[in-house]
């Protein structure tokens, strides 16, 4: 050793090597905790994928709910702060979302959806403050479940005349009813073999057939299946029943025109009762109409009067003059009341809804595009509602001819009625085209539902239904044109006539001798209904009658303006009014009438009396023994199932009474994080 240190060379080959030796294990070092930290980087962006994944799952739920929530709201970023030892992280959660359409129908990209893009970033908080490399991006698609995607939604199977009792209420499906789509209620289906059709007097259902409840028999209530009906012809499409196992849950019946309120153009003038819509196209012209009392006319009521030119002919030819001959028994003060309409102008629409408040809509047209109506008040169908793309009376949804652009919806927070005979106040002319069928393409919706607080038992005629207009017909006298009784004879205007005939309104506190000219109606006799041309021969034959004691009655008449074109004669009504054909959707609160046989007892009770706010109609009135109005023959548009029309209501499932969003998940996927601003 001493050596070695005498040695200078030798020194200096020890102190290289050792320098060498020393840079060799501090390499090693550095090297060891480049490892180690590699290592530790690797498992805390390791982590971060981890904690990313569980964040981007719940912010999954967390949008999903947002959506079902508002589903216009602008969803925020927000940040969530993680701390574990040794470890601080923000993860920075940012979301955006679009409306998108996925996949193919019918070979178009008609799957209507929502897109919600998620990005998850993470940044370090420790003294070197840096951001992970580490992202998730993840895109969500999610179709909002309307009322449109069934042919035919009811709540309640039962009818707004509920509060009569079980028979009153009492609504089924029977012979002539053909429906091509998929069809739910949440209450019994009731199914009767009656009424002709074309399935031996059984209705029929070409798709499937749901209920949360069971498929009865009428009359009798039982089971469908045990009744020996022929099960395999009325559901063509197959059936499925809530209360006998098959687990069919009640859809959360909840709808409103919220969407359409917030989102759509409000027209009609604050002072206007009724906004008449008539769609052309891609635009719509519309009418404002006030309802204006244009006077309170007097009426006096003779204990004899003429219903039409030949008996005032024959009165003046025996030397007769009823205003002489007959008693002034009474004197009728009628307010008479007049719409006025002004132009509201003409507007373009794309894919927009709009809306009305505090007035009835009166619409009809051909639609172009994409558009939804929508209503606080009654909405009134006054002719077809069509697609400018699709041939009328053809399908919509046709696999070979399909129409890519046309979608229809029409929302009432009230009812949909189609009407019978009216004015067109375009020009004035009398559309009766509703009269022999009606075409409607498009979803409808009557959504109403009766306060119980406000009507009591009664709120069943406040529900929401589809039904008709004018269900319960009856003539009266229309006006015309005879001689005078006095003297040259000149040709006089007889017009309300049977306001000189009955006491209107009606007066219980007048007289006993006049009680019976309270206005009334009596047993059909002409057409199956009662009112003119029929009158009572006794009536006629009792003339002249002034200064008796034992008038003689008029046998009866409609309710003055009851009938929208009042005073028609029965010879002019309408009964059997065709077929309603629909190429798309209908959903209401209760089952509304389209038909009805005229001899209901809730509606026609045995005294013949009118008394429209107990909703008695006079005696019965079957028409030729048919009863009035519609045959349904209801096909489905499959499109509905992708897209709905603009801010169309929607519905919600229940499972064990728990209320699931409206939102369906269509599709969940992880994407490239460099795909977020694109």
């Amino acid at each position: 050793m001493k050596k070695i240190l005498k040695n200078e060379s030798g020194s200096v080959i020890l102190m290289v090597a050792a320098l060498l030796v020393c840079l060799i294990s501090l390499a090693s070092s550095v090297s060891l905790l480049g490892i180690v930290s590699w290592d530790t980087t690797k498992v805390d962006y390791a982590h971060d994928a981890v904690q990313e994944e569980l964040f981007m799952r719940t912010e999954s739920t967390r949008t999903h709910m947002i959506m079902e929530q508002n589903a216009d709201m602008v969803i925020p970023p927000r940040k969530i702060k993680m701390t574990q030892e040794g470890r601080k992280t923000i993860y920075k959660v940012s979301n955006k979302k679009e409306i998108v359409h996925v996949t193919l129908f019918m070979g178009l990209p008609t799957q209507q959806a929502v897109s919600i893009q998620t990005l998850i970033e993470a940044e370090k908080c420790d003294r070197r403050r840096f951001k992970s490399p580490v992202k998730r991006f993840s895109e969500k698609l999610v179709k909002s479940k309307s009322l449109a995607e069934y042919q035919y939604f009811t709540n309640s199977e039962k009818s707004e005349n509920e509060d009569g009792g079980f028979e009153a209420g009492l609504v089924k499906f029977w012979g002539p009813d053909v429906l091509w789509g998929p069809v739910h209620s949440n209450d019994d289906i009731w199914i009767q073999c009656a009424g002709g059709g074309t399935n031996n007097g059984w209705p029929t259902f070409h798709a499937m057939v749901t209920t949360a409840k069971i498929l009865r028999k009428h009359p009798g209530g039982t089971h469908l299946e045990d009744s020996g009906a022929p099960m395999d012809q009325i559901f063509l499409g197959g059936y499925a029943e809530g209360g006998d196992g098959d687990g069919i849950n009640p859809i959360v019946y909840n709808p409103t025109a919220d969407l359409i309120r917030n989102n759509g153009m409000w027209i009609g003038e604050d002072t206007a009762e009724i906004v008449y819509v008539k769609i052309n196209g891609s635009s719509f012209e519309y009418m404002n109409g006030d309802i204006v009392l244009s006077d309170v006319e007097e009426f006096d009521v003779y204990s004899w009067f003429p219903h039409n030119a030949g008996v005032v002919q024959a009165v003046i030819a025996a030397g007769g003059n009823w205003y002489e001959d007959s008693d002034l028994i009474y004197t009728n003060h009628v307010p008479v009341y007049d719409t006025v309409w002004t132009d509201g102008g003409t507007i373009a629409l794309n894919n927009q809804s709009v809306f009305v408040d505090d007035a009835q809509l009166w619409i009809e047209g051909e639609v172009e595009g994409a558009m939804t109506f929508g209503c606080s008040d009654t909405i009134f169908i006054v002719g077809d509602i069509t697609y400018e793309n699709t041939i009328p009376d053809e399908p919509p949804d046709d696999p070979l001819n399909p129409n890519e652009t046309d979608f229809f919806g029409l929302v009432s927070e009230k009812k949909v009625i189609i009407k019978y005979k009216h004015k067109d106040p375009l020009d004035g002319t009398l559309q009766i085209d509703n009269c022999n069928g009606i075409m409607l393409y498009g979803a409808y919706a009557a959504i109403g539902i009766g306060d119980v607080n406000i009507y009591g038992d009664m709120a069943c005629h406040h529900d929401g239904i589809f039904t008709f207009e004018y269900q319960h017909p009856h003539g009266s006298t229309p006006d015309f044109i005879a001689p005078s009784p006095y003297y040259p004879h000149n040709d006089t205007l007889y017009d309300y006539v049977d306001l000189h005939k009955y006491i209107f309104p009606i007066n219980q506190y007048i007289p006993t001798n006049i009680l019976g000219f309270n206005l009334h109606g009596d047993g059909p006799q002409n057409n199956g209904t009662c009112g003119y041309p029929y009158e009572s021969p006794g009536y006629i034959n009792s003339f002249p009658n002034n200064n008796s004691s034992n008038y003689v009655v008029p046998y009866g008449t409609d309710y003055p303006w009851y009938n929208p074109v009042w005073p028609e004669s029965s010879d002019d009504i309408v009964f059997e009014r065709g077929v309603i054909t629909v190429f798309g959707a209908i959903g209401q609160t209760r089952r509304g009438f389209v038909h009805r046989s005229g001899h209901d007892p809730y509606n026609h009770p045995n005294d013949h009396e009118w008394d429209l706010a107990a909703y008695h109609f006079d005696g019965r009135h079957d028409g030729l023994g048919d009863g009035t109005g519609y045959d349904k023959d209801y096909h489905y548009d499959n499109r509905f199932l992708y897209i709905q029309p603009p801010d169309y209501p929607e519905i919600y499932e229940d499972m064990g009474g728990a209320k699931l969003t409206a939102f369906e998940k269509k599709a969940w996927v992880y994407k490239s994080p460099s795909e977020w601003n694109k």
